[in-house]
């Protein structure tokens, strides 16, 4: 039998890694998702993403936290994308980095990343509480 822990930490790793085409899908084929989810979509999952990314890496962290710190560095990226040097612009059009740090500043992104937090911390808290504690 797999201890709950090694359970909760691969169940966190698969939805990780399960956003990841999800997310891109709203981007790729908006006219297969409504068009909120696919103006929307891939912010949101963004933040879930980065949330189960987090909780996989910190199994033994409070959820709360957890979704905290998701907001908080989703906040200091989207910031980041004020700043247009040279050299981050081409960093940017590159294909992992253009994903991960985006391009362009935009509040709407804000108010995603906080949607993804929450949807996210909710998933945990479902989660945790029907694994087995041993």
């Amino acid at each position: 039998m797999i201890p709950a822990k090694t359970t909760k930490t691969i169940l966190y790793f698969i939805l990780f890694l399960l956003t990841i085409p999800l997310g891109l899908a709203t981007r790729r084929y908006t006219h297969y998702f409504p068009s909120i989810v696919s103006i929307y979509g891939g912010d949101v999952l963004y933040a879930a993403c980065l949330f189960f990314l987090l909780r996989f890496l910190f199994p033994a962290t409070e959820l709360l936290k957890i979704g905290v710190i998701c907001y908080l560095g989703c906040i200091v990226i989207e910031l980041l994308q004020l700043y247009k040097a040279p050299w981050i612009v081409a960093l940017r059009h590159t294909f992992p980095f253009g994903l991960i740090l985006g391009f362009d500043f935009a509040l709407s992104d804000c108010i995603c990343y906080l949607a993804g937090c929450i949807l996210a911390l909710a998933v945990g808290w479902v989660l945790e509480r029907r694994l087995p504690a041993h």
